[in-house]
């Protein structure tokens, strides 16, 4: 049973029969911007995630063996109190599930990956671009609640796509200056207009698998497979 926390804020409880997109041996869940899931090692489903200036917050109980995945963009705006709030649900919702199934604050470590300047904007304020201010939510919420970053792969100019597996194995490809990028920057673009008119994430990545093996090399020849 993997649990999906949606952007409107329901919980589904969907059971492991419906995710049979094979990935590297697993079933496969995708994770849309906004939106978080968490289960366990025990139902043999990763989980898979497409970022560009987004980021992912990945925990994961050792104990438990209970592992979580967000996908979250802060909105462009000039109220840092507004943009708190606005990640932290994400990340707040996804822990308080872990917290039900079993898991232990002392037991859960962390990762995170995304935050790039993937859109580049003409106007970006250095170090105060949309990437960067995901990626220093991302650590200051794990240093403000004590739980220990482990790893993290953020930045850039690139895409990331993410697979989270059992025993927190977290493979990554990067993206090069492809349809795949152009595909984020129109989406986040199209993100942080609806993101400054009404505070709902509503970005679709499902389309993308760039972990098939019979993608066309030609489109992503420079792609890099990571674990980190």
């Amino acid at each position: 049973m993997i649990l999906i926390g949606h952007k409107d804020g329901g919980i589904e409880r969907a059971s492991n029969s419906r995710f049979n997109q094979k990935i590297k041996g697993f079933n496969t869940h995708t994770i849309i911007g906004g939106e978080f899931a968490v289960g366990k090692d025990s139902d043999e489903i990763a989980f898979k995630t497409l970022l560009g200036s987004c980021v992912a917050i990945m925990f994961y109980d050792k104990v438990q063996k209970i592992k979580g995945m967000n996908h979250f963009l802060l909105p462009s705006t000039k109220n840092s109190n507004d943009d708190m709030k606005y990640g932290l649900y994400s990340v707040e919702a996804m822990l308080n599930e872990m917290y039900k199934l079993g898991c232990k604050k002392e037991n859960i470590t962390a990762k995170i990956s995304g935050g790039a300047d993937i859109m580049q904007l003409s106007n970006a304020i250095p170090n105060n671009s949309i990437g960067f201010r995901n990626v220093e939510f991302a650590k200051d919420f794990c240093r403000a609640e004590g739980f220990k970053l482990i790893s993290e792969h953020t930045r850039g100019e690139h895409g990331r796509l993410i697979l989270l597996t059992n025993d927190f194995s977290t493979f990554i490809k990067v993206t090069q200056k492809t349809a795949t990028d152009a595909k984020i920057v129109n989406e986040e673009k199209a993100l942080q207009t609806e993101i400054a008119k009404e505070p709902v994430i509503k970005e679709y990545v499902g389309g993308v698998d760039l972990f098939n093996e019979d993608i066309k090399k030609k489109d992503e020849t420079q792609m890099e497979i990571e674990l980190f």
